[in-house]
């Protein structure tokens, strides 16, 4: 049962990646460790993430514009991946967790009750690099990032495209950190980089299925899905805790 379990999450969280442009890590991780120790589940699923985020990514042509605008956000967010994954091999995870999801909920239950946060461009160049680097950061340590990344783009109100797209390329250059990062702690070996790749050719299929529903959602649609989303996310996030 725990095998069929971790089959099922592992396609669901797939097919919301491909649908929204991030949650897989949160839902696989914790499902993952079922089976196996937290550090192993992390490292094995930077691999399918980072090739789902490959194809987001370059979906619509090379990301020049994302990558102007957030220039100041990628190098903080390579620091933060390193500083998290020395974090992620020394400490317990249950703290962060749980502020995490905390976070993510207050932000939810804000938006719900329509107090609709704005980041005007100006603020804009203060935030981008400061989001980078706890991105980056909680990212290293809890394979978590989404939820920071989520808020902070909702709240420069990305269209649909733009924002999946967005939140894929800083996944992206995440991931090939993070992939650098566990390398030099030791965590990615042969026997981590052979479940990678079954986990890869498993995720294919509810990945590509997530990305034809997102080009049949609408705008309005969107939003209140990623909401839903976020909302699982953060309860995920304390239940982990």
């Amino acid at each position: 049962p725990t095998y069929i379990l971790v089959g099922i999450a592992l396609l669901f969280a797939a097919f919301v990646k491909g649908a929204t442009g991030l949650g897989f890590p949160l839902i696989a991780t914790p499902t993952v460790a079922l089976l196996l120790d937290i550090r192993i589940a992390v490292t094995i699923l930077i691999l399918p993430n980072l090739l789902m985020d490959i194809t987001q990514v370059f979906r619509d042509g090379f990301p020049y514009a994302i990558l102007r605008r957030f220039k100041s956000m990628i190098g903080l967010t390579i620091i933060g991946v390193f500083l998290g994954t020395m974090v992620l091999v020394l400490l317990p995870l249950w703290a962060l967790n749980l502020c995490l999801g905390i976070m993510v909920l207050v932000f939810v239950t804000s938006n719900l009750l329509k107090l609709d946060f704005t980041i005007p461009a100006a603020a804009e160049k203060i935030l981008s690099p400061i989001v980078g680097l706890l991105s980056g950061f909680l990212n290293g340590m809890t394979n978590a990032a989404g939820p920071v990344l989520a808020i902070y783009f909702y709240s420069l109100k990305l269209e649909k495209r733009n924002f999946v797209k967005s939140v894929a390329t800083i996944f992206m250059i995440t991931k090939a950190s993070q992939l650098i990062a566990v390398s030099t702690w030791n965590l990615f070996n042969w026997n981590t980089l052979t479940l990678s790749l079954q986990v890869v050719l498993f995720t294919l299929i509810g990945f590509f299925a997530g990305l034809k529903t997102q080009d049949r959602v609408n705008q309005k649609t969107f939003s209140r899905g990623l909401m839903v989303l976020l909302s699982v996310i953060g309860v995920i996030l304390i239940v982990r805790a």
